[in-house]
């Protein structure tokens, strides 16, 4: 700091001679750098640590700011007395430090918290530049990384309750994040486009990007066709009505381990179908709640459909070939796929010749004698018939065992 003091000393005694005022003309860039230019400058801060007070100019000219003097952002430089003010991005950006001032960042850093993320941290100090510019921390394809630095540190995770390094890791190999990172595709997911650039709050509250009534919408930024569909589906008007066990495209898709259709691991692969829609449709509490038929997923697997599935034949139909992926309605909607009217055709699309007479057959059969009285008697008819079967060639096996046995003994005591 000693090198500060002595660029400060001429300018005081030039004030004292003028007549004791210092005078208003600020120092350039090159004034600044005669310290700050000198690579060893470094700051004692608390605890024995130390911070360098650097700046390359190179990098500063070549930034947002670099046509600018020092002392824009450092208006207290000019001053030789007391500690330089904390230097204030919202004197010029006045809506983004509203916006950052309320964040869940904002408020933690207000309270002291300096490990949590503020303007520099994301869009540099000296080296600033635009979000079109390739170079740029803010730039679209290097923001995730930005933001990774620190969801990714296990102490700051720890720190904050933060969701686990394998949700982060999970984003880096999803849909979205392999379009961005692999692909380099402009129109891919990243971070701020979920959770907002500056005024990023935690998902439970209701003026959150990411707060549960609020996905459909945010995720139809990009997919405002299947937002549409959805809307007109009785999953989406369930959630504009606000019933919040409706789901929404994260409940289906997943949120950061979003991935292709046609993987193994996707909630939504052909085989995972019936495991995500039964998440809501097997819970007693919502299927009472709302007079939704029971038991629809041990039904399905009962059936040919779902035990073709479940030994590996994918076009098998599934849950969403039947009633529809976001489109999904009432049967009682004559738009609905599975309306009486409508079976023939959607039966159709996997049995060409399906006449009137192959859907009328229900799919969803409870073996009950209250609800199916002929399969429910075949069943046990069968049960008990192949039990007997068992049990009589074990006693048939264990006859003869029995028998060979005995002979091989008598064979034996001849020979003797």
């Amino acid at each position: 700091m000693k090198r500060i003091w002595t660029l400060a000393v001429p300018v005081v005694l030039a004030a004292l001679l003028a007549g004791g005022k210092v005078s208003a003309a600020a120092p350039g860039v090159g004034d600044c750098l005669e310290c700050h230019g000198d690579k060893t400058i470094e700051k004692s801060l608390p605890g024995g640590a130390t911070v360098s007070l650097y700046v390359d100019l190179n990098a500063y000219r070549a930034s947002v700011h670099g046509k600018g003097a020092c002392t824009t952002c450092h208006s207290s430089a000019t001053s030789p007395h007391g500690k330089l003010a904390k230097v204030t991005c919202g004197k010029c950006h006045p809506d983004a430090d509203k916006s950052y001032s309320s964040s869940t960042h904002g408020k933690s850093r207000a309270k002291g918290a300096l490990d949590v993320a503020g303007c520099d941290d994301c869009h540099g100090k000296h080296d600033i530049k635009k979000a079109k510019d390739p170079a740029a921390r803010s730039f679209h394809l290097n923001i995730a990384a930005v933001c990774l630095k620190c969801h990714m540190d296990r102490a700051i995770e720890d720190k904050y309750g933060l969701p686990g390094q394998q949700v982060m890791e999970a984003y880096e190999k999803s849909v979205h994040g392999m379009a961005a990172t692999k692909s380099g595709l402009m129109g891919s997911a990243v971070c701020p486009d979920c959770h907002g650039n500056h005024a990023i709050l935690p998902g439970d509250q209701p003026r959150s990007a990411t707060h549960r009534q609020n996905i459909p919408t945010l995720c139809g930024k990009c997919h405002s066709g299947i937002l549409e569909a959805y809307e007109k589906s009785v999953h989406g008007k369930g959630m504009r009505g606000g019933i919040p066990e409706s789901p929404v495209c994260t409940d289906c898709h997943g949120e950061h381990k979003i991935t292709k259709v046609s993987d193994p691991s996707s909630s939504v692969f052909a085989k995972n179908v019936p495991k995500t829609c039964s998440a809501c449709h097997e819970k007693e509490g919502i299927s009472t709640r709302y007079a939704l038929p029971k038991k629809r997923f041990s039904t399905y697997m009962d059936s040919f459909h779902g035990i073709a599935l479940e030994y590996g034949m994918t076009k098998a139909a599934n849950c969403a070939s039947c009633h529809g992926f976001h489109e999904v309605l009432p049967a009682a909607d004559p738009a609905s796929t599975v309306n009486k009217a409508n079976l023939p055709r959607t039966c159709g699309k996997c049995h060409p010749n399906a006449g009137p007479n192959f859907a009328k057959g229900p799919v969803h059969v409870e073996v009950t004698p209250q609800k199916a009285m002929g399969v429910f008697a075949v069943r046990v008819f069968y049960t008990v018939f192949i039990s007997m079967l068992v049990l009589l060639f074990v006693c048939h096996v264990g006859l003869d065992l029995l028998g060979r046995r005995r002979r091989k003994r008598l064979g034996e005591g001849e020979k003797e």
